[in-house]
């Protein structure tokens, strides 16, 4: 053997052992969840509570407590049930940052639930932060707006952001009390958004179990209205997702709407007032709300 052909047989030993090694460091970011660990963006850091909220403590049934804020509908006596909107928010900051995606609701006479997820805000810091504890924490924050005092709990809807959009609709599989539910600029599938990030996204970033991926839970939904509204100029979940997740609930039977607006992923409901008032009005009737 010459040098030469040494030189190459070494070469492709140490490709075939990077490769190998390569291959082993993906399964094991995979089988432990790191990626998915990393993906969430918590931070702790939550603003004093507006006044006229309610701060609401939830424990979920593996033991954490997490932090909410009840928000009451402008002009409702406290004796008198109203219906009522659960917000399930998106990835970054706590409730700070996303009081603006709901708080207008309370105008017209619902209630709205905005809580934070386990690690987020002042909730507590139960890690490690996965698809099933997030889905536990959604579960927990429904039945405790099912149960606050000051509910119908016959007259409930769901608000899920980004990504929470996919706990809001797995968390309503089952729940005939949920009258309506609407996300708002989210994703299809998480192997899809994690596609559109790298090609070896869904390497390490799999599709969810069949009520954590939304393209799936619409399968498991029952009758209720369901509205998805997206920005044309989403920069973070491509528009096309909101296109799959409308025709996967067309598939499936469900009463559906597909509303796309002008505007962006982080401000589309803030400033775009038509995208705004067709979710207000989208609640209104079918919570059956009685403005004053």
């Amino acid at each position: 053997m010459n040098a030469k052909t040494s030189s190459l047989r070494r070469y492709w030993h140490s490709l075939r052992a990077i490769a190998v090694l390569l291959l082993i460091v993906l399964i094991a970011i995979r089988v432990t969840g790191v990626a998915e660990q990393l993906a969430y963006w918590p931070t702790r850091d939550t603003p004093p509570t507006p006044l006229g909220y309610e701060d609401i403590w939830i424990t979920t049934p593996d033991g954490v407590k997490l932090h909410a804020w009840f928000m009451p509908a402008k002009g409702i006596p406290s004796e008198v049930k109203a219906p009522a909107v659960l917000h399930v928010h998106g990835n970054a900051g706590n409730i700070g940052n996303h009081e603006s995606f709901s708080s207008y609701l309370t105008d017209h006479g619902m209630h709205v639930l905005l809580f934070d997820y386990r690690c987020y805000g002042r909730s507590d810091e139960s890690g490690p932060l996965n698809r099933k504890h997030l889905a536990i924490d959604t579960k927990a924050a429904l039945d405790a707006l099912l149960n606050h005092p000051r509910v119908d709990p016959d007259r409930i809807g769901v608000l899920g952001v980004s990504l929470g959009g996919p706990f809001a609709l797995n968390a309503i599989e089952n729940e005939p009390r949920v009258r309506a539910v609407s996300t708002l600029s989210t994703f299809s599938s998480w192997s899809g958004v994690a596609r559109d990030m790298s090609k070896l996204g869904p390497l390490l970033f799999p599709s969810g179990d069949r009520g954590l991926d939304p393209i799936k839970a619409v399968n498991f939904l029952r009758n209720q209205p369901y509205l998805i509204l997206h920005g044309d100029d989403d920069e973070i979940i491509d528009p096309r997702h909101a296109d799959l997740i409308y025709n996967q609930a067309l598939h499936a039977g469900l009463d559906v709407t597909l509303a796309r607006y002008p505007g962006d992923h982080n401000s589309l409901i803030q400033v775009n007032h038509d995208a705004r008032s067709q979710l207000i009005q989208f609640f209104i009737s079918h919570l059956t709300v009685n403005e004053n």
